[in-house]
């Protein structure tokens, strides 16, 4: 597969079946991940995936309502970093946000490679994830990463089974990106 065609390919899909996930696997996916670039080297993120029943099932219950399709999901994965741990410029930008995105990013194209289903998540209570991970103060939990072999979508929400089906809606490329310099068309629509 091209790499074009891998990341279109990328959904979150939500009908992700119960079956374990080989350990050898979710190392691929950690090794894609740690391989992604950050600024002179220093590697910002933290990944903690869970398959262990008892802590999983801790993690399983900070999730909020809508991700009740990610309780069956028989692997999760927690990015984790500190602005303090990445590179912080002189005008305040702080990079270990963004390194932190490319890192997943590659571990959810090497979860497309693998044939998996890999959907990030931002519905649940943080503190509870946090403590359930057994985080240090200074550790952000960014976004957990549910991840499963497809599986059955019986079990989805009429919006959820519409968005696993649907076409992969994407904004028009003019809307996000430009050639020099900015345009006014770059600008989001104003909220309501």
């Amino acid at each position: 597969m091209d790499l074009l065609k891998a990341i279109e390919t990328r959904r979150a899909y939500r009908a992700i079946g119960p079956e374990p996930v080989g350990r050898e696997i979710l190392s691929r996916l950690a090794a894609a991940a740690h391989s992604a670039p950050s600024s002179m080297n220093n590697q910002p993120w933290r990944m903690i995936t869970v398959t262990d029943p008892e802590p999983l099932a801790a993690l399983r219950a900070s999730f909020t309502s809508g991700n009740y399709w990610a309780l069956k999901a028989p692997a999760v994965t927690a990015f984790v970093t500190s602005a303090d741990w990445g590179l912080r410029m002189p005008d305040g930008r702080e990079l270990a946000w963004f390194e932190l995105g490319m890192a997943a990013m590659a571990y959810q194209l090497q979860a497309v490679h693998e044939g998996l289903v890999a959907h990030p998540i931002v519905g649940f209570d943080a503190k509870a994830a946090a403590a359930a991970l057994g985080l240090p103060p200074e550790a952000t939990l960014v976004i957990l990463v549910v991840v499963g072999k497809p599986g059955d979508a019986a079990g989805l929400s009429e919006k959820h089974l519409e968005g696993e089906r649907g076409p992969r809606i994407r904004k028009p490329l003019d809307l996000v990106a430009a050639f020099d310099a900015w345009n006014d068309k770059l600008l989001p629509p104003a909220k309501g």
